[in-house]
């Protein structure tokens, strides 16, 4: 980031301190090519970055919540039956996901 705006104060103590380089992509891949080239460091979602063996969570760091995930429905069709049953199994399969969508579990454990 240019002059370290956007850069919390936790990348500049602790065990690994953010550089004075600047680089910027605009795409969730492209960080991803440069992560895995060793290009630096970077804020992912956790069901992103705990899912991939070759990525490490920042020691020190903490979680930061963003908000709830909604599922919307235009007007009257959330009472029908197979948006209905589509809504029950999403919301099922996203509860079986809470604790890496989370934040509380890492391919270690």
């Amino acid at each position: 980031m240019k002059d370290n705006v956007g850069i919390g104060d936790w990348a500049h103590t602790g065990e690994v301190p953010a550089a004075d380089v600047s680089f910027r992509v605009t795409s969730a891949d492209a960080q991803m090519v440069a992560l895995h080239a060793g290009v630096g460091m970077t804020t992912l979602p956790c069901f992103v970055g705990d899912v991939d063996p070759l990525l490490a969570r920042v020691p020190g760091t903490e979680l930061r919540h963003h908000g709830t995930l909604w599922l919307l429905t235009q007007g009257e069709t959330r009472r029908t039956k197979r948006v209905r049953l589509l809504t029950e199994f999403i919301a099922e399969r996203l509860t079986s996901f809470t604790p890496l969508l989370a934040g509380q579990t890492t391919p270690s454990d």
